[in-house]
This record gives C-alpha cells, structure tokens and sequence, in this order.
C-alpha cells in the first residue's frame, strides 16, 4: 500500500511540473519573444528598410514607423516586425497567422489575390484608420501593388485573435477559418500595440508582407 502511495504522489508531482514547465513556457513565448526578435529576423527588415521608407515618402505615408510581416518564418515565431526608421531598429513584433485557401498549410501558406480564396497576400499596404464592420477593432488594408489592389474589396484587415493567443506556444499555429481568412491576424495583445500605433501617427502607415524561399 505504501508502495503504491509513493508511485501515485510521484506521479502527481510529475504532473504539476509538466504544468509549471509548460506555463513558464507559454508565458515565455507570449510576454517575452514578441519584444526580442532574433538577429536574422532584424536583418531581413534592415534590408527592406530604406525602399521601404522610399515608398512611404513617395505615397505620403508615414516616415516614422512601419510594419514588416515575414510570412517565410514559422508562425509560432514573432514574424510581424514594427520598424523604426528613425532609430533604425524593430521596436515590437509578434505573432501572424495565415489565410487557410487554396492548399495553404500551417507550415507552408498559398498566396493569393483572388477574391474568396481564404490566402493571405503579398505585397505593400497602406494601414487605414478604416475598421472592420464585426471586427471593430481592427484596420483595412488597401493594396498598393497593381496585383494587390483586391486588398479593399476583399476586406483584408489587421485584427486580434483569442485563437492565436491560445497557439503561440507551438511551432505552427494551426489554420482556423474563424480567426484568420487572409487577413493580418495577430496576438491581442499584439494588436494591442499597433491599434495605439496607428491611432497616434497622424499619417498612414506602411505594412509590407513578403515571402522569401
């Protein structure tokens, strides 16, 4: 009997571990990689940043912040990168799912422009102050690429996801219809941030989405 009490509290005390383990494991992956991306990550950026701020300043959009999304990471890692052209740095990134049309999977996404495919599009954005009509906090995109322009009419948005926040712990988050069907689907918490962001600049910002192989 006592030799069956011990093997039940070891293995309760297993239990709690693997609890604690896996909760400072999420609680890492949530609060803390989202403000510390990884060098290879601020490199891509770097390299984008000064066509980038080319554009912006063509388009009269802002010349202070832009955002960066790296649709080649993994979606369990920060790939939504907030670049500061001023201090020539990412000041915040975090989490992006993608759209689950045609053929797309959680490790590999389909990118698409056509209306109704569910895939996430490539390209340069204008951020618009514009929200969804059920999704209210939240920013349409309109495309500024010629093969991008179906960003409005298809109500691409950058918007929250609960889903997401729930799946950050994994390597690929999962496709869910619900959460995200093309559009730039973030933490809360990340949206978070960038719902201040955009609210407090007074000129639009840039978002640029890429796909590197």
């Amino acid at each position: 009997m006592k030799h069956k009490t011990k093997w039940t509290l070891a293995l309760i005390l297993i239990l709690i571990v693997s609890a604690l383990m896996f909760g400072l494991y999420w609680g890492w992956k949530y609060y803390g990689l989202p403000e510390w991306p990884d060098d290879r990550a601020f490199e891509i950026v770097e390299q984008r940043a000064d066509v980038a701020q080319a554009f912006a300043k063509q388009h009269n959009m802002n010349e202070h912040y832009a955002l960066f999304v790296n649709y080649s990471m993994p979606s369990g890692t920060p790939r939504l990168f907030v670049w500061d052209f001023q201090e020539k740095k990412i000041v915040a990134s975090t989490y992006v799912m993608h759209g689950p049309g045609k053929g797309s999977t959680d490790k590999r996404p389909v990118f698409s422009n056509e209306p109704g495919s569910e895939c996430s599009a490539l390209g340069r954005f204008l951020v618009t102050k514009e929200h969804g009509v059920t999704l209210r906090r939240s920013f349409r995109l309109k495309g500024m690429d010629g093969d991008n322009k179906t960003a409005y009419s298809r109500v691409l948005m950058i918007h929250g996801s609960t889903f997401l926040d729930g799946h950050v712990w994994m390597r690929y988050i999962p496709l869910h219809r619900a959460s995200c069907q093309g559009c730039v689907t973030v933490t809360t918490r990340g949206m978070d941030y960038i719902w201040e962001l955009v609210n407090d600049e007074e000129k639009p910002l840039l978002l640029w989405s890429y796909y590197e192989e």
